[in-house]
């Protein structure tokens, strides 16, 4: 039996999987409602954030995702939920997701979406987010507020897309 000839550097690299990675922020508000947004080309409801850039690490992603989808400024706060979906038919890779701890605003924060990205955002109970969200970020939010609780980051493993 004869070995394989190592693979180059260029080569190894070019042969291991890439990933598509996010951030998301999970945002509440003083009656424990969850900020979610709708953009119209989605089926289900998300949380604001989105694609990291070239350059930037999910934690900037997050603070620069909020403020463009909702307006709010705010810091990020601890790592909640690491979210990892296996390639599929919709997607041609695998995707990493970080949810962040934006922490509880004041009711009636006010948000503003930006035209063509995003159609609208809801201040909603858990339960009710729960079914919006859809089963890979029902999924993540479970995990980000068990996390809340008790400090511990959570990872979640799917073959449900939620990208």
């Amino acid at each position: 039996m004869t070995a394989e000839p190592l693979k180059s550097r260029e080569e190894w690299l070019a042969s291991l999987p890439r990933i598509y990675a996010a951030a998301g922020c999970l945002l509440r508000d003083e009656s424990g409602r969850i900020l979610i947004v709708k953009a119209g080309y989605r089926e289900h409801w998300q949380f604001p954030g989105g694609t990291i850039d070239l350059g930037e690490g999910p934690v900037e992603c997050a603070v620069r995702e909020l403020e463009e989808e909702t307006g709010i400024v705010r810091e990020a706060g601890e790592l909640l939920a690491i979210s990892w979906t296996h390639a599929s038919d919709e997607l041609d890779h695998p995707a990493q997701h970080f949810m962040f701890d934006f922490g509880t605003v004041p009711d009636g924060t006010p948000v503003t979406v930006p035209a063509g990205e995003l159609d609208t955002h809801r201040w909603a109970p858990v339960e009710d987010a729960m079914g919006l969200l859809g089963p890979a970020r029902s999924a993540r939010l479970r995990a980000a507020l068990e996390a809340a609780k008790d400090g511990r980051v959570r990872i979640v493993t799917t073959h449900v897309s939620g990208f």
